[in-house]
């Protein structure tokens, strides 16, 4: 069931992704950059979230 969880994560992270990966290759360095961090920084949170944290 985790797994399920994990694909939403993970297709929003690609789309952000490569929206990130549009902004670099049209010049804008820094968007592209900062995209791909909130890309990363969503994806391992949601990760840590699913499979490592505990209950209340």
């Amino acid at each position: 069931m985790k797994w399920v969880l994990a694909i939403f994560p993970v297709i929003i992270s690609y789309y952000t992704a490569t929206y990130g990966l549009w902004a670099w290759r049209s010049g804008n360095r820094s968007g592209g950059a900062g995209v791909f961090f909130l890309a990363a920084f969503n994806l391992a949170l949601a990760m840590y979230a699913i499979f490592i944290r505990t209950g209340f």
